[in-house]
């Protein structure tokens, strides 16, 4: 039996994160990991996806590039080199995590971890004792239950980023950032994309100004959309796949395409953990925790996907700084969620904090939005980049800054001043007093709050 004093129980992000910040003063740490160390983020998620999305926006620009005076790229992208790039990015990015680790004193179990108790994992052969155990599996693709789709075939964003080539036609169900980033990619090198969504309208949890505007902005670039429609079967047939809709007014249409790809959600990864051992509650949303990140058993701790809360790599990351801490000292960090910026890294880029129009309304406030448009700032017009705008909502009255929302370029990094301003209670005066360097997409946000001093 090996004993430790912290095990962590997933070496993605999170784990490995929190893995570092509780070796120290002595402490034994030992990883749990049946894959690479870096987890989802670095090898299936967030960095491949980002640097095929990059890679597509950089393709977009390159067929434009007489508006700078440039030569235009007349031949079209071979699908195989860009995959390669992507590969090429992740092995940079992942490569060596696992033997700094070990470098650093800490132990590496490779293999699927079961709880034999509170206390216990045991991986493979090998049972550990841990005093205190910090839960970070992360999540998996959730695939809804539509008659004949397994049966079918589909793909989710595991096997969409190891394609070689890109599907002639492509089915995405699911209108959320995984779908959209996704179909711009694939839209972008070729492949003709048809986003289904149960939803109203995509990304139905940003301002609408802001999910109406990305819809125009995908039609405009040849992806088909199709919202507030049901997806009852799914069956093969000769020429591809077949996708039977139900629209709203009952009525049904057939949608034909070579590929499948489910973008509907995740679930928690604690089926293999063997948690009624540990006493520790759960729900279908994945493992209860309260705000110091703590579990039902005391000396369990989970962070990540596998809590349910918010699926971000940065939420994630923080999570880990806080069980760290607590499991390793009498101090308490608890998790404060109340700013939490988010970005989807579409083509034009979208990012938000705080209230939507709607969602203040609807809690009482007196409303007050302000946009600016990228079109009437000087960096966009000089970059041929004019597509979006900033909205700001306030409270009538003090002005009290309650949301922003952005689609546009850079939108994932702007989003943060906006972010700063919710967390201090800061005025769209005082924001809108604030000089800000000339030329830069920045403006816009100056502006956007003078519009509703």
């Amino acid at each position: 039996m090996v004993n430790l004093d912290v095990l962590v129980v997933g070496g993605g992000t999170s784990g490995e994160r929190a893995a570092s910040y509780a070796l120290g003063d002595g402490r034994s740490v030992g990883m749990v990991e049946k894959g690479a160390v870096g987890g989802a983020c670095i090898f299936n998620a967030c960095i491949p996806t980002k640097a095929l999305v990059h890679a597509a926006r950089a393709y977009k620009q390159m067929q434009r590039a007489d508006f700078f005076g440039l030569p235009v790229v007349t031949e079209g992208a071979e699908y195989r080199k860009v995959k390669a790039f992507k590969d090429r990015i992740v092995t940079d990015i992942g490569t060596g995590r696992d033997e700094s680790w070990l470098k650093r004193g800490g132990q590496l179990f490779r293999g699927i971890a079961r709880f034999k108790s509170a206390h216990e994992v045991v991986v493979d052969d090998t049972v550990i004792y841990a005093r205190n155990i910090i839960i970070s599996t992360g999540s998996l693709p959730a695939a809804p239950p539509i008659p004949g789709l397994s049966e079918t075939g589909y793909i989710t964003n595991l096997e969409a980023m190891e394609l070689d080539t890109v599907p002639e036609r492509l089915a995405i169900i699911g209108g959320g950032p995984v779908g959209v980033e996704f179909a711009q990619v694939f839209s972008a090198f070729g492949a003709s994309v048809h986003i289904v969504e149960m939803m109203p309208r995509l990304l139905s949890l940003e301002d609408e100004d802001i999910s109406f505007a990305l819809e125009e902005s995908l039609r405009s670039n040849g992806v088909l959309i199709s919202t507030s429609v049901k997806v009852n079967g799914v069956r093969s047939v000769s020429s591809g796949k077949v996708l039977t809709l139900q629209r709203e007014d009952g009525g049904e249409e057939e949608l034909e395409c070579d590929e499948i790809m489910v973008a509907t959600g995740r679930k928690p990864n604690m089926e293999e953990l063997n948690l009624p051992a540990t006493g520790v509650e759960t729900t279908k949303r994945g493992i209860t925790v309260d705000a110091s990140m703590q579990t039902s058993v005391p000396h369990i701790w989970a962070i990540g996907d596998v809590t349910g809360t918010y699926f971000f790599t940065y939420v994630a990351g923080d999570q880990a700084r806080a069980a760290a801490l607590n499991a390793t000292s009498e101090s308490r960090k608890e998790m404060d969620y109340s700013v939490l910026p988010r970005s989807t890294f579409c083509d034009p880029e979208i990012a938000s904090v705080g209230l939507t129009e709607n969602q203040a309304r609807e809690q009482g406030y007196r409303v007050k939005a302000g946009t600016f448009n990228y079109a009437d700032l000087t960096r966009p017009i000089v970059m041929g980049d004019t597509e979006g705008f900033v909205k700001i909502v306030a409270e009538e009255g003090s002005g009290r800054i309650l949301g922003g929302h952005i689609i546009g370029s850079e939108a994932s990094t702007l989003i943060h001043e906006i972010a700063v301003a919710v967390a201090a209670g800061a005025s769209v005066s005082r924001v809108g007093d604030v000089l800000h360097t000339y030329p830069t997409f920045s403006e816009g946000i100056r502006y956007a709050c003078q519009s509703l001093e």
